[in-house]
């Protein structure tokens, strides 16, 4: 009974560290936020940044930051982190085992993916213009009209058009760029360390104002020459296995006369022959011995389930006399 107990109080603390580990919560810090999922709203103000006020987050609710706001999401256990700054609009869409969605149409955030953590799930931001995708790293993005930022403060992160999401740059460490809608995200350019400072540390998305991009291309001329890269790298790779496995040409030669067969001849078939089945000789007096073994078979059988029914019965007496006194 002490074993039993034990084991249920192990199974209930694995399967609740199991679901804390996926819930989501998010750390007022100062300012106003919204947080909505349908047509529930909940609204919460607070001022003491030293002693945040948290509060547990949904898949699927909404936050949004007021003025002069600073709040902080954490997922999983803090393994994943995202600063929240003032004017945004955030919403954890998928927090699966697999993989982690988030969309910012509008805003600025700090994100903090942990590139130690147990399971390399995928981590992905969605805007109205750029698809974000990393697996450990850290990097300061910002949203609105129709355009979006990114610098990479450690790790590497891909930027990919949503128009075009075959279109896309590699940001590492240092560098920032830019996608705009109709254009493809613009060349990764190095950001001073004095700039990457201020840029994570401004309120909004008008900190990236201070980076110099490079003009962007066309996103459906970036495409076609995407697609024209691609058929370049497979056309190798046609001409190898075409050159490693040949295909026979085929011959005007006759076949010799030897080995034509006649047109109006078909080769006959041979039937096999059926060997009648070997009759099988069965001695009555080993039947005789073999019903003895089974008839003593059963009855030990039976011995046994009566001593353990007998057994049984004595338990449950003792059981009820101990629980009496």
């Amino acid at each position: 009974m002490n074993m039993r107990y034990l084991l249920s109080v192990l199974l209930l603390l694995t399967i609740g560290s199991s679901v804390f580990a996926q819930e989501s919560f998010v750390r007022l810090l100062s300012g106003r936020l919204k947080l909505q999922l349908g047509p529930q709203a909940r609204f919460l103000t607070h001022q003491d940044a030293q002693n945040p006020l948290e509060v547990k987050l949904l898949v699927g609710e909404r936050i949004q930051t007021g003025k002069d706001t600073q709040a902080e999401v954490s997922l999983r256990g803090g393994e994943e982190v995202i600063q929240l700054r003032s004017g945004s609009l955030f919403t954890v869409n998928d927090l699966s085992e697999k993989q982690t969605k988030l969309s910012m149409p509008i805003g600025k955030a700090k994100f903090k993916v942990d590139p130690k953590r147990k399971l390399k799930r995928g981590f992905q931001v969605r805007t109205t213009t750029a698809i974000i995708g990393v697996r450990g790293t850290e990097f300061v993005m910002g949203a609105g009209e129709g355009q979006t930022s990114m610098l990479t403060l450690s790790g590497a992160v891909e930027m990919a058009s949503v128009e075009a999401p075959a279109v896309k740059v590699r940001v590492n460490i240092g560098q920032a760029s830019k996608l705009v809608v109709g254009k493809a995200p613009t060349p990764p350019v190095a950001v001073p360390p004095e700039l990457r400072t201020s840029i994570a540390e401004g309120d909004s998305t008008e900190s990236f104002e201070v980076v110099s991009f490079p003009p962007a291309q066309d996103i459906e001329e970036a495409a076609a020459e995407q697609e024209q890269a691609q058929d370049a790298e497979e056309e190798p790779k046609q001409d190898a296995e075409e050159e490693d496995n040949p295909e026979e040409e085929p011959t005007d030669e006759a076949p010799a006369e030897d080995d034509a067969l006649p047109a109006e001849e078909e080769p006959a078939m041979e039937t096999p022959e059926l060997e009648a089945p070997e009759e099988i000789e069965i001695d009555l007096g080993e039947l005789d011995v073999l019903n003895d073994l089974l008839e003593e078979v059963n009855d030990a059988v039976n011995d046994a389930v009566e001593e353990a029914a007998e057994e049984a019965a004595e338990t449950e007496r003792t059981i009820k006399i101990n629980i009496n006194e």
